[in-house]
């Protein structure tokens, strides 16, 4: 078989051909000029000009034109190790499938021969072929992975089709074409194994060719974007061409070439958490200079090639939601005043938000409560129960309880703590048997903390009788008020005297002889109240009228 040096994919039949500038530029890029319109072949011994043209030919009988084209002699002796011109318009090409190796969403397409869904939706498996059409929707992603090994990522918004994929017979010479309308592709495309292979990707103005790269392209309307990651791409339209670097792009608008920029540097992601608890979380970085938006993208694996999520903000924060729990990549970019996305921060995620907490309830975060208080939250369904932690500062480095397997929603708080600012939370334990990934323990995150204080008990002090009254008083958290009740009977069932009062101390007329109960509570805000103190007993004695004491006097005298 001979051995293939050099080859342009471009068939004349299919596709517009370059221009005589683009061709020189892409020779100074390394495409051949040559190569743009021929295939060469290396002759090795036993090959003859006839043979050659049935394998390559797609008519071989014009094996004549192809012996006047190389200035051939003998057509039944070829030197070994000579070269053989062969046009690329009279190559046999075999028409290549490319795989569907990811789609995420709703994604539509027109697919010739496939077993699209009724709806014409495409799934993974699937195989597009030349001329087939895709439109990713609004959330939709798809993954294509090409005969060349390169692997092409749509993310939403994109409408784009196959437009070539070849390769000639008997060779490893394969050409590629992506024909996109509107929307972006992220291109990573291998070394090419054969000098003559291309692949490009066709906006509708503008052709952006590579061997072997991670390039971008977007496409809106007659505007297009270049943008290049690794390697060296060539950018090339009616009215110019460019070559780009890595870290380098350009916008082309109605097929004009913009200038060569620098693309912006890569995000600070190192205050991005890698450890996420929360089915909802907010993700910040640190602006950047020059930057006017940014795009965040989520996939399950490092070389994205699934695509879950793909959104543009205009500020540098993003929400990240919707993901079950699992193991992701980030990959943040940031776009300039042209729309060019720079350079890539990536990050490796740990979603760990389930089984989700439950809320706090009660009592209200910073609210004060008295001893006896109970802790209150709400119940998940299907929670076997709960973890509560109780601690006196916020990093829950000094706990005070942690205590496991709590059934109810609701806890009361032990009677000995010492008043002062507390910090509580709760996590769901998992269910027995329960699927668990990496990392993960024996309940789910703890929801966010709450604090509140607690108040020193309530206390009575020995009441007071004097010749004023009765004088009662007690001690409790300062700054707020106390219900005071008085009843000749422990039990409290009937009172003469119930009051909520300010302060600490409180005067009464004396009450009439006979025994009497005396206790308070704190008041809360919001009608709340602490427990009871213990209760003060005290006599009230019978007074002496002071007629007896004359009587008793004048009783000699009698």
């Amino acid at each position: 078989m001979p051995m293939v040096t050099a080859s342009n994919p471009l068939a004349r039949a299919a596709l517009p051909r370059w221009p005589l500038a683009s061709l020189l530029f892409l020779a100074q890029l390394g495409f051949s000029a040559q190569a743009a319109e021929e295939l060469t072949l290396a002759v090795v011994p036993g090959d003859t000009l006839i043979g050659l043209s049935q394998r390559y030919l797609v008519e071989p009988q014009r094996w004549p034109e192809l012996k006047r084209l190389n200035h051939i002699k003998n057509a039944l002796q070829l030197k070994p190790g000579s070269s053989l011109r062969i046009p690329l318009a009279w190559l046999r090409w075999s028409e290549r499938s490319a795989d569907i190796i990811h789609v995420q969403g709703l994604v539509t397409g027109s697919v010739a021969g496939a077993a699209s869904g009724a709806d014409g939706r495409l799934a993974t498996g699937m195989q597009l072929k030349a001329g087939d059409r895709f439109d990713t929707g609004a959330s939709g992603t798809l993954t294509l992975r090409l005969p060349d090994g390169a692997i092409v990522v749509f993310p939403p918004h994109t409408q784009a089709g196959l437009g070539l994929s070849r390769q000639v017979a008997d060779t490893e010479v394969r050409a590629t074409t992506i024909e996109l309308q509107n929307g972006s592709a992220d291109s990573s495309v291998p070394p090419l194994k054969v000098p003559a292979s291309r692949f490009e990707i066709r906006t509708p103005r503008v052709v952006t060719a590579v061997r072997g790269t991670r390039f971008r392209v977007a496409a809106d309307g007659m505007i297009s974007r270049h943008e290049v990651v690794s390697g060296v791409v060539a950018v090339g339209a009616a009215a110019g061409n460019a070559r780009l670097n890595a870290a380098q792009g350009l916008r082309a608008e109605e097929g004009r070439l913009g200038a060569v920029l620098p693309l912006l540097p890569a995000a600070d992601v190192s205050g991005v958490p890698v450890r996420i608890e929360r089915t909802t979380q907010p993700l910040d970085v640190p602006a950047l200079a020059g930057a006017q938006a940014w795009r965040w993208q989520v996939a399950a694996d490092a070389a994205f090639t699934r695509l879950l999520q793909d959104e543009r903000t205009t500020s540098p924060r993003w929400l990240l939601t919707g993901l079950p729990d699992g193991d992701y990549h980030l990959r943040l970019r940031a776009a300039d005043a042209q729309g060019l996305e720079g350079q890539e921060a990536l990050m490796a995620l740990a979603l760990r938000a389930r089984p989700e907490p439950p809320i706090l309830l009660s009592p209200a975060p910073g609210a004060s409560v008295a001893p006896g208080a109970e802790l209150v939250w709400t119940g998940q369904a299907d929670a076997p129960a709960y973890q509560l932690q109780v601690a006196r500062d916020a990093r829950f480095a000094e706990l005070v309880l942690d205590r496991p397997g709590v059934t109810g929603q609701r806890l009361a708080l032990p009677a000995d703590w010492t008043p002062g600012t507390y910090h509580w939370r709760v996590a769901t334990l998992r269910a027995p048997g329960e699927r668990r990934l990496s990392g993960d323990g024996p309940r789910g995150p703890f929801g966010d903390s709450a604090s509140f204080t607690l108040l020193a008990p309530s206390a009575m002090a020995a009441p007071a009788l004097g010749e004023g009254g009765l004088t009662l008083a007690w001690s409790g958290p300062a700054g707020f008020s106390h219900r005071v009740q008085l009843a000749p009977d422990a039990d409290f069932s009937r009172t003469e005297f119930d009051q909520v009062v300010p302060g600490a101390r409180l005067e009464l007329p004396t009450p009439p002889p006979g025994a009497y109960f005396v206790r308070t509570q704190v008041v809360l805000s919001e009608g709340r109240a602490g427990s009871w103190s213990s209760a003060q007993r005290l006599e009230v004695p019978a007074q002496r009228h002071p007629w007896g004491l004359l009587f008793l006097l004048l009783l000699p005298l009698l």
